[in-house]
């Protein structure tokens, strides 16, 4: 009888500590997952500022244009605030530049 409550208090304290553990790297790991969309999203609004400023200078390529175009979807699938759609529109309605 000794023993097998023994054990039994054993096997109980194992669980306890497997899913603490395991709730505590789940916290971690969701915590992590929004740092880096987060970091990702600060990126890309910095290159997607940083081509509409160029292409205020410069007219943009149709490639150009293409690669804005792709940069900003992936950015509103992360930012979803609407805070570059003003610039991401005028870029889309600019002349495109040939260049050779």
């Amino acid at each position: 009888m000794i023993m097998s409550g023994f054990v039994a208090e054993g096997l109980n304290t194992l669980v306890s500590l497997a899913i603490g553990g395991l709730a505590g790297y789940t916290v971690a790991y969701v915590t992590g997952l929004k740092a880096v969309r987060k970091g990702m999203q600060l990126i890309l609004r910095a290159s997607l500022n940083d081509m509409y400023a160029r292409f205020q200078v410069i007219a943009p390529t149709a490639e150009e244009k293409q690669v804005f175009e792709e940069m900003y979807s992936v950015y509103e699938k992360l930012a979803e605030n609407g805070v570059m759609t003003a610039k991401h529109d005028e870029v889309l309605h600019m002349a495109e530049e040939v260049r050779k």
